[in-house]
């Protein structure tokens, strides 16, 4: 009994049983691409010219070594600052691009009906698809700690601010992924599926957001209907619509960091949370989705409603 138990757990542990093959595969098919090792190299390239504006527009000035010293405390803020916003840009775009073509690619081979031949589930696919590409944006994201490290040391800097930046980066990053490759599904064409995703998304964090300051300013007392800027309800929908945009997340963690308040409305676990839910259910969306294309190719269908 003891025996059983134990391997059960260490089944639990193991992410095998949620991937499956598929994430092995992907991961020595990307260690052979020299686009990601040029990615790699590029994103360092990048990291480093930013780093080095940073640090020459902020610590360039001649004075005495106090003076010097008093500005290592902004110049490791800055730097910390910038790297945590390059990034957090960063992955998302790197995520869209990457997850482009992640299932598209196995619809229009005609390779979903063969693995359905398999103990390869829907989700196995899924899962294996998505991790795999994350994984290459977690190797990026742990270049740059070294760097965030050693700065650190400087001063101003907490590790609540590094944490907070690193998993609301991570869970912007996921959701952007689990977005694109669902779209992916119905898209034969990269740039299609890219320009999709990154539609959609600068709807979701910046135009809903826009519409609704703009109907709570203009639209609403119209018809006779205000909203008192210290209400609950008006407190309650900012909180949502906040908590609901990693973009605002990282922001107030920033503005919270260089200028504490003690006043911050936002709770980046709460945030973090969200994020990671929302794209729980897009993956499930895109699980129903390669289920039944899966299927129809089984079965020898062509033509499963999708676009070319």
């Amino acid at each position: 009994m003891a025996v059983h138990l134990t391997r059960s757990a260490m089944n639990a542990i193991q992410v095998g049983w949620l991937t499956g093959p598929i994430f092995g595969k992907e991961l020595r098919v990307s260690s052979r691409r020299r686009r990601n090792f040029v990615l790699r190299f590029f994103y360092i390239l990048l990291l480093t010219l930013f780093v080095a504006m940073v640090w020459w527009a902020v610590v360039r000035y001649e004075g005495n070594a106090v003076i010097q010293r008093s500005r290592m405390q902004a110049a490791a803020q800055q730097i910390v600052v910038t790297i945590s916003l390059f990034q957090f840009i960063a992955m998302q775009l790197l995520a869209i691009i990457m997850l482009s073509d992640s299932i598209s690619d196995e619809v229009y081979h005609r390779t979903l009906g063969l693995l359905m031949t398999t103990p390869i589930s829907g989700l196995q696919i899924v899962m294996g698809k998505l991790l795999s590409k994350l994984l290459q944006l977690v190797l990026l994201l742990a270049i740059s700690l070294p760097m965030l490290a050693i700065v650190r040391v400087f001063g101003g800097i907490s590790w609540g601010y590094l944490l907070s930046s690193l998993f609301i980066t991570l869970t912007a990053a996921i959701f952007a992924g689990s977005l694109t490759l669902l779209f992916s599904i119905e898209g034969r064409r990269a740039y299609a599926v890219i320009i999709k995703a990154a539609f959609v998304l600068g709807v979701f964090y910046f135009f809903v957001p826009a519409v609704a300051g703009a109907m709570w300013q203009f639209v609403l007392p119209k018809f006779g209907i205000s909203i008192d800027s210290g209400s609950t309800v008006f407190l309650w929908c900012v909180s949502t619509l906040c908590h609901l945009n990693p973009f605002y997340g990282i922001w107030e963690m920033t503005r919270e960091m260089i200028s504490p308040t003690g006043a911050v409305r936002f709770y980046w676990p709460l945030h973090c949370a969200i994020m990671l839910g929302l794209s729980a259910l897009l993956l499930a969306r895109s699980v129903a989705i390669v289920r039944k294309v899966a299927l129809w190719q089984a079965c020898g269908i062509s033509d499963f409603g999708l676009r070319a």
